[in-house]
C-alpha cells in the first residue's frame, strides 16, 4: 500500500535542478522546478543504495524491500500529484525516459515496472509541506545477469500547462515530470558488457534546429542488461562509388539503457538525398574514451524515397542536369541537320556536273 507522511518543516541538502519535458526524464539527485521537487528519502543499506541519487538495489531472487520518495510541494496550495512506476528505455534525443508503461524490445525479459509496487497511484500534499512515499520492491525470481533498469515518476495531476512567452514572442506552454531511476541486481549475478549494434538505417525526416530536414534514422539497439552512463557518439556516412561524399554528426550525451533501442537521427545538412549504396560508420565512447565501440552498417536509399523525403523537407528537385542535357541534345540535332543538310547539297551539286543544273548541249556542225 502507497503511504506518505507530512512534514510542516524540512531541510534539504544542496539540490540540483533538472527541467524534463513531457517526452522523457533522466537521472536526479533531487530536481527542483514547477514549484516542486523529488528525491530518494531514508539512509542506504545492504539492500538499497541511494549514495548517487537514485535507487541501486541488490538482493536475492524473490527478496522484498522498501524504497521511500520523497515529494515537496513548494506552491503554497495543495496540489494533486501523479506517482507511477515505469521500465526504462532511451528515447529518439538520446535520453533516459521513464514516462511508458510499457516498453518492448526484442531482448527485453523483465519489466522493470513489474517489480515495483503500486505500479501508480494519485495522491494530495498540502502546501508548503512535504510527503513521503513508501514503494515496495520486489528482486525478480526468474534469473538474469547484469543490471534492469526502471524509474520512479511524479507529475503534477490534472493541472493546466504553465505558459511562457519564447524569445520570439510565442506562448510556449510546458509541463513538469520528474523520475528518479531504479537499478536492480541480482546478488551473485555476472556482470556484462554492453552489446550494441544498428539494426536498420532508413531514410527520414530528421529534426533539426532549422525545422524538419531530410536525413536518415539509424536504429541502435542493446540487447544486454548493461548501462554504461552518458556517452558520446560520431557518425561517419560515406557513399560507394563517390569518395567526395561524406557526411560528419557529432553527438553528446548518448544514455542507452538496458535492452532497449532508439532511431539516432543524422542530418544530411544541405545535401539533398540522392539514390545509391551507403555505409555507417558510427563510434560510442565512454567519458574520457576509455572504452569505445565501433559500429557499422550498409544501407540503400532508393528514388523514390529519395524523392518523398527532399519533397518533405522543402527541397525543390534541380533539373539543371536536365536542361544541360536537353541543350547539348538540341545542339547535336542541329549540327547532324546542318552537316546532312550540306552534304546533300554538294551531292546535288556534283550530280549536276556543277552547272546549276542546267544540262549542255552540243551543235552540230
Amino acid at each position: 500500500m502507497l503511504k506518505f507522511k507530512s512534514k510542516f518543516s524540512f531541510l534539504l541538502p544542496l539540490m540540483f535542478a533538472l527541467f524534463l519535458s513531457l517526452l522523457g526524464v533522466t537521472n536526479v539527485t533531487a530536481a527542483t522546478s514547477g514549484d516542486y521537487t523529488i528525491a530518494p528519502s531514508g539512509k542506504s543499506n545492504d539492500v538499497v543504495n541511494i549514495d548517487n541519487g537514485s535507487y541501486y538495489i541488490t538482493g536475492t531472487p524473490g527478496q522484498k524491500t522498501e524504497i521511500k520518495l520523497q515529494v515537496i510541494n513548494k506552491a503554497s496550495s495543495t496540489r494533486n500529484f501523479i506517482y507511477y512506476a515505469a521500465t526504462a528505455y532511451t528515447n529518439d534525443n538520446g535520453a533516459l525516459s521513464y514516462n511508458s508503461m510499457k516498453v518492448t524490445d526484442p531482448s527485453l525479459k523483465i519489466q522493470t515496472r513489474d517489480a515495483i509496487s503500486p505500479k501508480k497511484s494519485t495522491f494530495k500534499v498540502p502546501g508548503n509541506t512535504s510527503a513521503t512515499l513508501t514503494l515496495n520492491v520486489t528482486i525478480p525470481t526468474k534469473k538474469f545477469d547484469g543490471t534492469i533498469m526502471g524509474g520512479v515518476t511524479v507529475a503534477p495531476y490534472k493541472e493546466k500547462a504553465k505558459g511562457t512567452v519564447g524569445s520570439n514572442g510565442n506562448l510556449i506552454k510546458n509541463k513538469f515530470s520528474y523520475s528518479i531511476p531504479v537499478q536492480i541486481h541480482q546478488k551473485g549475478a555476472e556482470a556484462v558488457q554492453p552489446k550494441y549494434s544498428v539494426r536498420t538505417v532508413k531514410p527520414d525526416l530528421t529534426t533539426t534546429s532549422k525545422g524538419q530536414k531530410q536525413g536518415v534514422k539509424a536504429n541502435i539497439h542493446n540487447s544486454t542488461n548493461s548501462y554504461t552512463g552518458s556517452l558520446s557518439a560520431k557518425a561517419v556516412v560515406t557513399k560507394k562509388g563517390d569518395k567526395s561524399f561524406k557526411i560528419t554528426q557529432l553527438y553528446d550525451s548518448q544514455s542507452i539503457a538496458p535492452t532497449t533501442n532508439y532511431d539516432l537521427s543524422i542530418p544530411w545538412g544541405k545535401k539533398a538525398l540522392q539514390s545509391g549504396d551507403y555505409h555507417l560508420k558510427l563510434t560510442y565512447k565512454t567519458a574520457g574514451g576509455i572504452k569505445s565501440w565501433v559500429l557499422n552498417k550498409d544501407f540503400t536509399i532508393t528514388n523514390n524515397d529519395a524523392a518523398k523525403y527532399n519533397k518533405l523537407a522543402g527541397i525543390k528537385p534541380n533539373y539543371l542536369w536536365l536542361y544541360i542535357l536537353l541543350g547539348i541534345l538540341a545542339l547535336a540535332i542541329i549540327l547532324g541537320l546542318g552537316i546532312y543538310l550540306g552534304k546533300r547539297n554538294n551531292n546535288k551539286n556534283n550530280n549536276n556536273g556543277g552547272n546549276g543544273g542546267t544540262p549542255t548541249r552540243r551543235r552540230r556542225r
